[in-house]
């Protein structure tokens, strides 16, 4: 064991270390001459040999004793570590610390740790690691909308040419002058003109919608539930935590399902399905994911416990009368992607107020054995 004045615990002092040793009595007293940093954090351990009062000086501390203790019981190698916290000093300062407790040639030991720049640069690279992947998750989302947002143009423009063309067509089947033919003509042409360019520009989300609007057999796609919320949980991860919203899962055993559609749309779903529900929760509130096994189906539902929709507003909610040029909010557009995907592959969707506070969205799909997929 190195005395006070010994180079070892010169060296303790200069790496920011703090040693106590615990007494017969069990008081922790500082060995070794007290580190200003630690003197300005606990003013009143000023000379070697003096206690700390633990409950008085960290409640964290405090609390970590009680492991510690099981720790020096065990004694041998044993030790156990506290992991960063942060005291603020008497001047309003703030230090981050560590604890390890260990046992030292039979005796009793807290080595007290005070993190330095090491730290704080790990701190602030996880920081911003942090703020890149919600900054990527909310460019991600904002890319959804674009893409659902197409989707729906997509439909309602392509549906709109279509009867254009085939009025244009009836009409200039009836007996007209050379002069109303031509007219027509030039106006059929245009229509025709007007639809090749639409899907030119779409062309590049030509695979989803042609998943979405009749590629044949993409209903019998199968996809595990429990990857999806995965995935789908990963999306919104670093929203919620900003928004300090709880997210409950289902039981893991209630996730080995499999469902009819494709992976890709399933993840969409979900995630769309819980991006709605933080919209919904309040700060600080709850979003819950349940799961029920119906058999030759799967019931899906994502709860909130925000305020319950207005009537005429839940109504109209998967409406397909809605149109995205009508100022379509960001949760209107998600909820019709919800809508479009789950109709492809014959399933349902819905809403359910949960009283005065909450809502639920729901969707039930068609279940396949793991084998099938």
């Amino acid at each position: 064991m190195s005395t006070p004045d010994s180079p070892a615990s010169a060296v303790l002092d200069a790496l920011g270390y703090a040693l106590f040793l615990r007494d017969e009595a069990g008081e922790l007293r500082l060995h070794g001459k007290p580190a200003t940093w630690l003197s300005s954090l606990w003013p009143g351990l000023t000379s070697i040999g003096l206690s700390m009062t633990v409950a008085e000086a960290s409640p964290f501390l405090e609390n970590f004793l009680v492991d510690a203790a099981d720790c020096w019981a065990s004694g041998g190698s044993a030790r156990v570590l506290s992991g960063p916290w942060i005291e603020q000093a008497p001047d309003g300062s703030e230090i981050s610390l560590e604890a390890t407790a260990l046992t030292l040639d039979g005796q009793a030991a807290l080595l007290l740790e005070k993190l330095g720049e090491v730290f704080e640069a790990k701190k602030s690279m996880l920081q911003k690691a942090r703020e890149t992947v919600i900054a990527y998750q909310r460019l991600n989302s904002e890319t959804q909308k674009k893409e659902i947002l197409l989707s729906c143009v997509a439909e309602e423009m392509n549906a709109a040419l279509a009867n254009a063309i085939t009025a244009l067509r009836l009409i200039e089947m009836e007996k007209h002058s050379a002069r109303a033919q031509q007219l027509l003509g030039l106006a059929l042409r245009a229509t025709e003109e007007q639809q090749a360019l639409i899907n030119k520009v779409l062309n590049v989300f030509a695979a989803e919608l042609k998943e979405l609007y009749g590629s044949p057999g993409s209903s019998d796609s199968a996809s595990s539930l429990g990857e999806a919320l995965h995935q789908a949980g990963e999306n919104v991860a670093g929203s919620f935590e900003e928004k300090r919203v709880q997210l409950h899962w289902p039981n893991e055993s209630k996730t080995e399902i499999y469902a009819a559609m494709d992976s890709g749309h399933l993840v969409r779903v979900v995630t769309s399905l819980l991006e709605n529900a933080l919209e919904d929760a309040p700060s600080r509130g709850e979003v819950s994911v349940e799961i029920s096994d119906k058999g030759e189906s799967v019931l899906l539902r994502v709860i909130d416990n925000g305020a319950a929709l207005p009537g005429s507003v839940a109504y109209n909610l998967f409406s397909k009368d809605v149109k995205a040029t009508d100022k379509a909010s960001p949760g209107s557009l998600r909820l019709q992607f919800c809508r479009m995907a789950v109709e492809k592959v014959q399933g349902e969707f819905g809403y359910e107020p949960q009283g005065q506070r909450g809502n639920c969205f729901w969707i039930r799909l068609r279940q396949v054995t793991k084998s099938a997929a």
